[in-house]
């Protein structure tokens, strides 16, 4: 099956499908990797993520919690396992964060992390002033019942607000990436304000 029919079937919402033909597209012109990443955008786009018990909510900010952003309409998800170093790894996120969050402070910005490095994060979490809390599990629970045995530039998605992927890929340093994550924010915000009549959460 080709990639047009394979998304011609599974995404029979026109916007969902024009996303994903232009994800591939930025794919397919900036990766040598190209099989296995198209592989893994197919069967994670359209995907619902779940987010088990068990976490524990990390934050520079007290007024932010982990609870309060995943019943935000619109998500975006990173997921960091067992980086040699969880803080690095945390810290790379910031400036890209703080880039797409000029569209729309009302975007929930949710990283998951899962690492060995507990003692380390925990010690330096004030330190990181992070710009939106972490999502902390000390087991391997978040990638098995999602299913994320995928490369790591695969490990940061869009949600849209039934949790389901809309988009694919670490956006960093790919600026054709990050402005196809701006405009793809951009349009369900429009979407979900026309439906609620001008109110969105």
């Amino acid at each position: 099956m080709t990639c047009l029919k394979y998304c011609k079937n599974k995404y029979r919402n026109r916007t969902a499908f024009v996303i994903i033909m232009m994800l591939t597209f930025v794919f397919l012109c900036s990766c040598n990797n190209n099989d296995r990443l198209i592989k893994e955008i197919q069967e994670l786009s359209g995907c619902e993520i779940t987010f088990p018990d068990g976490y524990v909510s990390l934050s520079s900010n007290d007024s932010l919690s982990v609870d309060s952003l995943l019943t935000k309409d619109i998500k975006v998800v990173s997921y960091i396992d067992n980086l040699p170093c969880t803080s690095c790894g945390v810290r790379m996120l910031h400036a890209w964060i703080d880039e797409v969050k000029e569209i729309d402070s009302e975007v929930a910005y949710v990283i998951v992390v899962q690492t060995q490095e507990k003692d380390v994060l925990f010690e330096n979490i004030d330190s990181m002033r992070l710009p939106c809390p972490l999502m902390y599990y000390d087991t391997s629970v978040f990638g098995e019942v999602n299913k994320l045995d995928v490369l790591a530039r695969n490990k940061t998605f869009l949600l849209n607000k039934e949790n389901k992927i809309v988009l694919v890929g670490e956006p960093f340093g790919n600026e054709k990436l990050t402005q196809l994550y701006k405009k793809t924010i951009a349009s369900l915000e429009e979407e979900y304000s026309h439906d609620s009549g001008g109110m969105r959460k």
